[in-house]
């Protein structure tokens, strides 16, 4: 695993389906099934999704080819909650988007009540579905677009609220070795712009009887190295562990 690695996407990033499923050991996943039935027993309204674990990467000086094979949502929460399983871990690799305002605040947020997560502060993004396949390559620039439509309302295709939008870093290495694929999308309204139009957001998500992502969104200050130490001091432990080096990666 070693230590996390935050560093500029600078060449091409391929991610491919080798059409295998993960295939665990018994003793794991009659492990991993009473764990997962446990859950479901406890009231958790979780779905026993597909979930992508990457199984190869390969670094050449044009790009970076990522191969994955295909298990479960129940595999992924039991390495996650219970035990990594060393070599039979999951080993996902998601997107996550720094969210830029045009007074340069950075919009992240905290996991609601009814997300797997709750109350872990992390960037707006998720993993990898089939559905994001072109063949048997992942587009990910699809993944994060829809992301910040469903997470924060945000329309990526909208030159009105957009700027930019762009694949910008990747992190790798940490207690979970999982590979997040960082974008940046800058938007042309402030920071109450933009709270301004979550929040419409927000009350349309309800009255649909849909709970938002996030339980409460944060912001930070692009520009100001104190104010991001400070906040990572007093809330480092719940952070997704890309968050801090990523903000250490672009504090001036």
């Amino acid at each position: 695993m070693g230590s996390i690695k935050v560093k500029k996407i600078d060449k091409r990033l391929v991610v491919r389906f080798s059409n295998k499923t993960v295939v665990l050991p018994a003793e794991i996943q009659e492990r991993i099934d009473t764990y997962w039935q446990s859950l479901i027993d406890s009231g958790k309204n979780y779905q026993r999704g597909e979930v992508f674990t990457v199984t190869h990467v390969d670094e050449s000086a044009e790009r970076i080819d990522v191969l994955v094979e295909k298990s479960d949502y129940a595999h992924y929460l039991y390495c996650q909650n219970v035990d990594t399983l060393g070599e039979y871990g999951v080993r996902i690799i998601h997107t996550a988007s720094l969210v830029i305002t045009s007074d340069e605040r950075i919009i992240f947020g905290e996991m609601g009540p009814q997300t797997a997560r709750a109350g872990i502060y992390q960037l707006c993004g998720g993993g990898i579905e089939a559905r994001h396949l072109e063949g048997d390559i992942f587009d990910f620039d699809h993944n994060m677009a829809e992301e910040l439509q469903e997470e924060l309302g945000i329309d990526v295709a909208d030159p009105t609220r957009v700027q930019s939008f762009r694949k910008k870093y990747l992190k790798s290495g940490g207690p979970t070795d999982k590979i997040s694929v960082i974008y940046e999308t800058v938007l042309l309204e402030s920071e109450a712009e933009f709270l301004e139009r979550y929040n419409i957001f927000e009350q349309e998500l309800r009255k649909n009887n849909e709970e938002p992502e996030f339980g409460r969104i944060l912001t930070l200050p692009l520009g100001e190295k104190q104010a991001i130490m400070e906040f990572f001091e007093q809330n480092g432990e719940k952070c997704d562990e890309y968050m801090e080096p990523l903000f250490e990666k672009i504090k001036p």
